[in-house]
Formats: structure tokens, sequence, C-alpha cells
């Protein structure tokens, strides 16, 4: 465990920008959620509200005036039993899986299609105007894939119904493949102040309504669907050039293309 505190103290480069400004610490106690009998998570039973709005053809930058979503839906989707691992809270996975950070953040991969889902950030936020997937912090209280459903939807306004994979973080200019330990799929980063670490999960999410993106502009301007050539050259299909919050990004989303290609 030594050697790992050690690499937590120099995160890899280019992985020390925050986020999500809202990732909470551990509590102390540790909670563990009741059993699920079936691989269907829920999350908090709330209804939804917030009607749904279609987006501009693609693909081109869509910006949003929503500022409020209304409460997060109930939600309910499903996964595969090679995600079980992350059914779990925040605390229960990193303690059995001898993990010491601060936190766990999870990123939402959705294709509509042959293109993916990628959000502009805030200008006034850090890595302004930058583009990423929606994700952020998971919350002490919730299991790693239901605080990636929240985000999800807190970002995006779309519903998850499935939890289709984990997508491998990058190796080099490569994607590993997703044989690897559960314990070694998420990628390390810092807070702004490089004195608390977190580790992030990238799932692949399946949602209700792909046609129903809306967002906050608080922390997101505007979002877009990419196809996998325009993420390979960080460049829309009318010249507009693309920047990612980070290498592993834009390598991750490439992973998840790799991978849907597979099946």
């Amino acid at each position: 465990m030594a050697s790992e505190a050690l690499d937590l103290a120099n995160p890899p480069a280019g992985e020390t920008a925050d986020q999500d400004a809202g990732l909470l610490l551990l509590p102390s106690t540790q909670y563990v959620p009741p059993p699920v009998p079936t691989n269907t998570a829920r999350g908090p039973d709330k209804a939804a509200t917030a009607a749904s709005a279609r987006s501009s053809e693609l693909p081109s930058v869509v910006p949003s005036p929503v500022t409020d979503l209304g409460p997060a839906p109930e939600f309910r989707f499903t996964f595969p039993d090679r995600l079980k691992g992350w059914d779990k809270s925040v605390a229960a996975w990193l303690q059995e899986n001898n993990k010491y950070f601060s936190g766990v953040a999870a990123s939402a991969v959705v294709f509509k299609g042959d293109r993916v889902l990628v959000l502009q950030r805030a200008p006034h936020d850090s890595m302004p105007l930058q583009w990423e997937p929606p994700g952020g912090g998971v919350d002490p209280e919730e299991t790693v894939l239901v605080g990636c459903a929240r985000e999800l939807w807190e970002e995006a306004g779309l519903v998850a119904s499935r939890v289709v994979r984990v997508v491998p973080p990058p190796d080099g200019d490569e994607v590993e493949s997703a044989e690897r330990e559960d314990r070694d799929l998420g990628i390390p980063f810092s807070s702004r102040t490089g004195d608390k670490f977190y580790y992030k999960f990238t799932f692949e999410v399946e949602v209700e309504d792909v046609g129903a993106v809306r967002n906050d502009p608080n922390e997101h301007v505007s979002w877009m669907w990419l196809t996998e050539e325009e993420v390979e050259n960080c460049r829309t299909s009318n010249g507009s050039a693309v920047s990612f919050t980070m290498s592993t990004v834009r390598k991750q989303l490439l992973g998840a293309f790799a991978l849907r290609k597979a099946d």
C-alpha cells in the first residue's frame, strides 16, 4: 500500500484538473447499501417533472437556456453481472479495493447512433469552454452506478435505462482490454488545490430518450454529438476545433467506440 500512496502524491501528467467542483469527501463511517435481488439499480424516489427537449441537427453545437431540470427521476436502470462490483457505496468500494482516495467520480458515455455526446464547460468554470462527457462526483450515500446516473441526469437531462459496461482507461495511445481487475479500471486526478485525490470511472450508458438532452448553463453552456472521426481529429465536420478537458477523455471516448465495434 505504501507504493500506491507515493503514486497519489505524483499523479500522471495531465490528470490534475478538477472534474467537478462538487466532489464530496468520504464520511468517517462506512455505508453499506442493502442487497439488491436483481441487477436493477434504484435512485431516490422522486418524480420526474422535466419535459423533453430536442437538440438541433447533428453535429451543430446546441446552447442550452435551461437552468432547472426539476427533481431527479427515480433511477431504475439495469446492468450486467460484470458491473456488480460498482453496485455499492463509495466507501464500500474504496475499502474493498484498498484504494485511499478522497472520493469517486463517474462519467457517462452516451451514444446516439454513431455519435457520442459531449458537453462544453461554462466559461466561468475550470477548464472553460472545453468538452467532456457528462459526469462528476459520486455522493457518499450513493452506489457508484447510481452516482453516474444522477450526474448524467443533472448535467444532460438524460435518464439512464442501462449501464452497458465500464470503459477502461487508456494506456499510452491504446485502450487496454477490459480484462483488468475492477480496482484498476479508474483514473486518478486531484482537486484544484492538489491536496485531495479522486478516482474516476467511465461507463457506457444507454438512456430512455436520447433526444432529450438539456443542461444547466451554470455548468455547461452547450452540447453536441461527435462521430469517431471528429473525436479522433479534435475537429467537427464543419472545421470547428474541439478541445477536450484532458487527453484521457478523448482517448476513452475512442476506446468506447472501439468496444462498440467489437460487440
